[in-house]
């Protein structure tokens, strides 16, 4: 009788992971073929009781050889043959036991108490995981006589801060790590050489690399794929490339004009639509928390029509914003919001603003990576050559540009663009956008977009 079981009828070895057996010494091998023939021939239905009879393999160890080869491994992928290695552990070890030594001990008896002393101590997790992003600890390769090794630098620095968070937390003199001889030092440099090197781009970064692109991050795969409006949204900043004349009135009313060449234009674009829901202009060297705050509060509120002054502007039939041409989507709140992880826009009142009055989730992904918020960079680079790059006193994305050449006013202000004059230009800009055809949509517009899956598919919108 072959005694299958159930849940081990579907296994495939030819999608599992292989060893390198050739490398393992003589007695490891031996185990290792026996392991793998009894496993092959199990995946490819001979009886169990002749696996037994030809590799001496009892059924109870093949089972159990199975279940550990089918579990996920760090890298995503099963165990595979990797779990048949002889002393392989599969799973970690986890210290259950307070850790009861002494200064005199040596640090003996303490195996897994730094594990467990993470699992107690959340916020201890995180503080190390912060360090290690903030790259304040280095991987340096040193060549020795017996080969390539690597050492930590920074480490001491990191073991001082580690145990003034440790009494944050309330640890005292009779807790580990305190009650050790070296206050458990080296069970935190092998802690942070397994964090730095369990992914490829941590380990890249700590050895000196400053750009990594293409690699995927492990928060992707919360981020659902946009299928309809305001399911995800994308926030960014994007500076624009001109001076501006600024006017002021004295006390006794004269008028006095300067220059400010720092000007930012804050956008939520929807994912799905590609339909632009607000904007804001920052004036300033960066942007700060309260331009991220009033951006969601102008995305959030029915968009106010402007009332031009330059002659030329007004909104089309088509254009407009969404809150403006579907009244019903006033205050509608979208559920994942993409940005990267600047200051202002990981500060605690916007994530206030975000997570507990908006109620959505928050995506935060590295700055200056254009692939991790592709619709909103590709926005941008639409107002780049729509408007910025035609406006007197555009400064080039480059100082060769010749587009700033061409644009130069050689240095009369009275040619320069006013802060009025540039709120009612980037409203014309944005709303003729969402009402122009979109390539990405096939030429239907955003608006348009946004309006089928509303009214048209009657998608429900909170």
């Amino acid at each position: 009788m072959n005694h299958w079981k159930t849940e081990l009828q579907a296994i495939d070895v030819s999608v599992w992971p292989t060893v390198a057996h050739t490398e393992l010494d003589e007695v490891a091998r031996r185990v290792f073929e026996k392991r793998r023939q009894a496993v092959v021939r199990y995946a490819a239905g001979e009886l169990v009781k002749s696996i037994e009879l030809s590799t001496g393999v009892n059924r109870r160890q093949l089972y159990r050889l199975l279940e550990r080869a089918t579990l996920p491994h760090p890298d995503g992928r099963p165990y595979g043959f990797r779990a048949l290695v002889r002393y392989t552990r599969i799973a970690e070890y986890t210290r259950v036991r307070a850790v009861e030594t002494g200064r005199n001990c040596g640090g003996s008896g303490a195996a897994g108490a730094l594990s467990l002393l993470f699992e107690q101590y959340p916020a201890l997790t995180g503080w190390l995981l912060l360090k290690l992003r903030q790259r304040k600890v280095l991987l340096v390769k040193i060549h020795t006589d017996s080969g390539l090794r690597t050492r930590l630098s920074g480490l001491q620095a990191l073991h001082d801060e580690f145990l003034r968070q440790c009494r944050t937390v309330g640890l005292t003199v009779g807790d580990y790590p305190f009650n050790t001889s070296d206050n458990a030092i080296r069970s935190l440099s092998r802690r942070v050489k397994v964090e730095l090197l369990r992914r490829f781009d941590t380990a890249a970064r700590s050895a000196g690399a400053s750009h990594l692109k293409g690699l995927p991050r492990p928060t992707d795969a919360g981020v659902p794929a946009a299928s309809r409006p305001y399911q995800v949204v994308e926030f960014d900043g994007h500076r624009l490339d001109i001076r501006l004349k600024v006017v002021t009135r004295d006390p006794l009313g004269f008028e006095h004009e300067f220059e400010i060449d720092r000007a930012w234009l804050l956008v939520i674009i929807d994912v799905c639509t590609r339909a632009v829901l607000g904007y804001h202009i920052a004036l300033g060297k960066e942007y700060s928390r309260y331009d991220v705050i009033k951006t969601i509060e102008k995305a959030l509120e029915p968009h106010r029509e402007r009332s031009f002054t330059i002659a030329g502007l007004t909104y089309g039939p088509q254009n407009g914003f969404p809150s403006q041409r579907l009244p019903e989507l006033a205050y509608a709140t979208w559920e994942w919001m993409k940005l990267d992880n600047g200051r202002a826009n990981l500060a605690n009142e916007t994530l206030t603003a975000l997570c507990e009055f908006i109620g959505c989730l928050v995506d935060a992904g590295p700055k200056y990576s254009p692939d991790e918020r592709p619709y909103i960079e590709r926005f941008f680079g639409t107002i780049a050559s729509r408007l910025s790059s035609r406006l007197p006193g555009y400064t080039g994305s480059h100082p060769r540009d010749l587009r700033r050449a061409l644009s130069d006013s050689k240095g009369n202000l009275r040619l320069y663009v006013s802060f009025d004059e540039l709120e009612e230009l980037v409203e014309y800009a944005i709303a003729s956008y969402n009402g122009t055809p979109h390539g990405g949509l096939n030429n239907v517009t955003p608006l348009e977009a946004i309006g089928y899956f509303v009214r048209g598919k009657q998608t429900l919108v909170t």
